[in-house]
């Protein structure tokens, strides 16, 4: 009797550790989001505007912009690409400061789609301005998921 509950408590024990052990996430950089395709966003915008999205791609002409300067007199720098899938969709991602990115790279991002209004020229400017950027390599699987229905 003694050694069942000796050996009951050593998995409790053991099932809490496991359970205590994750990985907290930076409460900045954390969004909740779902994944989605670039396609799929741009398919109706109205659905996942000011939404927390995660989508996956090669990075296309990086850049990095100035907006201005801040009141405290700080520049106000943007790093800016357009993210594409396989088939060329792409959209505009926004990431605050100089990010390290390159052209060519995946990516993944975690960020918020936004859809502006602006007078001029089309009236409406897709965006998604991330919070996270994380390293992504397509795999066997990914490839063979995207050729499936070619």
């Amino acid at each position: 009797m003694q050694r069942l509950l000796c050996a009951l408590s050593l998995v409790i024990v053991l099932s809490l550790c496991a359970a205590c052990s994750r990985e907290w996430r930076d409460p900045d950089t954390a969004l909740p989001s779902q994944n989605v395709s670039i396609a799929t966003i741009l398919a109706s915008p109205d659905a996942y505007d000011m939404s927390g999205v995660i989508v996956i791609g090669k990075i296309w002409r990086p850049r990095v912009e100035s907006v201005g300067v801040t009141e405290n007199g700080v520049e106000e720098v943007f790093t800016v690409f357009t993210l594409a899938d396989r088939t060329g969709i792409g959209i505009d991602v926004y990431v605050n400061g100089e990010a390290p990115v390159a052209d060519g790279d995946y990516i993944r991002v975690v960020g918020l789609f936004r859809k502006d209004f602006q007078t001029e020229g089309e009236y409406f400017y897709n965006r998604i301005e991330a919070v996270r950027l994380e390293s992504w390599s397509p795999n066997l699987s990914y490839w063979l998921r995207e050729y499936e229905f070619d």
